[in-house]
């Protein structure tokens, strides 16, 4: 089965995030999306890896809401066994969610970078907002060194563009607007 849309960059942003940079993660979902539902142990058989590291990645995935586990008993053994499955038709539904709380974010961070004014320590490379760096006097809290103003337009400009390029995504991304996964 083809896994065209693990090649979208936000996708792989995503899902990057999900597995907290881990990139086994990766290998880990197309391994699922290849066989389906499949056991903790096939997966970890097939990538040749520790169980508890393939059930960490699952978790991520589970949390992720992109993947569902079957647990069952064998009659003859006291042992829970657990099967899991991709659940990739949520995706949109999950990448769209997570890009608008995202945006939402930024834009919380934008409202105060541009709300406040700044004042920053060169030696411990700290950044106060002004109405902290009154009450200290402007000096700082940590070396008592003299606090200069700090230009934040470069953050704004960027939030600025962070924000601009998530709207356009939700507007143009197919994963997104069509509302189904093409594998």
């Amino acid at each position: 089965m083809k896994k065209r849309f693990l090649e979208d960059p936000l996708v792989q942003e995503f899902l990057f995030n999900v597995f907290e940079g881990d990139e086994t993660g990766f290998e880990l979902l197309k391994v699922l999306l290849d066989k389906g539902e499949v056991t903790e142990e096939e997966l970890a058989k097939e990538l040749g890896l520790k169980l508890n590291i393939i059930r960490k990645l699952l978790y991520k995935l589970y949390d992720a809401r992109l993947v569902a586990y079957r647990k069952w008993k064998e009659e003859d053994r006291n042992w829970f066994y657990y099967t899991w499955k991709p659940t990739i038709e949520k995706l949109p539904y999950v990448l769209k969610k997570r890009v608008l709380e995202l945006i939402k974010e930024l834009e919380e961070r934008l409202r105060y970078e541009k709300e406040n004014v700044f004042f920053y320590c060169e030696r411990c490379n700290i950044r106060i907002p002004f109405d902290k760096a009154m009450d200290f006097n402007f000096q700082c809290p940590a070396c008592g060194s003299q606090l200069k103003e700090f230009d934040n337009s470069e953050i704004i400009k960027e939030l600025e563009e962070q924000i601009k390029f998530l709207k356009e995504e939700l507007k143009k991304n197919p994963i997104i607007n069509s509302g189904k996964v093409k594998t």
